[in-house]
């Protein structure tokens, strides 16, 4: 992979939190309102759909940028794998939900939430020790899904709201980042 590979996920990154804000924003709105449209609804899932799409592009500029780093590794690398399947599974299944309306399918929606906590923890953990991007990145990556989650039950859009801090640090971190993909330390002594 190369930088611009690791730049474009930053872009994408910065975009999908524009469009995770938005998102938020009219669940927030739609959840005021007595009625709602089915308009809005489709709306909103095309928004959420795009977002989603920027944040898998985001996690495979984080990938890029880390996979070449000793510390990263294999379980780096297992976790953005389990992530980004996972995110792929949720977003899948959640809109199959909303067209057909199929509530036994659920279950695999909750099969994919596992692999994105497990994933994310685990990508997190590997991106701190990593240490190619700022350590809050991991951080961020292992709180962010569970507080969505947590905030969601709350109040509607919460976890969207979460998701765009989230993806708009993470790219903006990528979009600004100015090393070599793979860049080593040097050991010259």
């Amino acid at each position: 992979m190369s930088s611009g590979m690791v730049r474009w996920g930053g872009l994408a990154g910065l975009a999908a939190a524009v469009v995770f804000l938005l998102s938020g924003i009219l669940t927030i709105i739609a959840a005021s309102q007595e009625v709602p449209t089915s308009s809005s609804d489709y709306l909103l899932e095309v928004l959420v759909v795009v977002a989603f799409v920027l944040a898998l592009d985001t996690l495979a500029g984080l990938h890029a940028v880390q996979r070449h780093s000793g510390r990263y590794g294999i379980l780096g690398a297992a976790g953005f794998w389990l992530t980004f399947v996972g995110y792929v599974i949720v977003v899948v299944i959640a809109h199959l939900v909303v067209l057909a309306g199929g509530e036994p399918i659920l279950s695999v929606r909750l099969g994919g939430a596992l692999l994105v906590l497990v994933g994310s923890i685990l990508l997190g953990a590997m991106t701190i020790r990593a240490r190619v991007l700022p350590w809050w990145c991991g951080v961020l990556l292992i709180v962010g899904f569970p507080l969505g989650d947590v905030l969601n039950n709350v109040a509607a859009g919460g976890e969207n709201i979460v998701f765009a801090i989230v993806w708009g640090s993470i790219g903006y971190s990528l979009f600004s980042w100015s090393g070599t993909v793979g860049e080593q330390p040097s050991r010259v002594s």
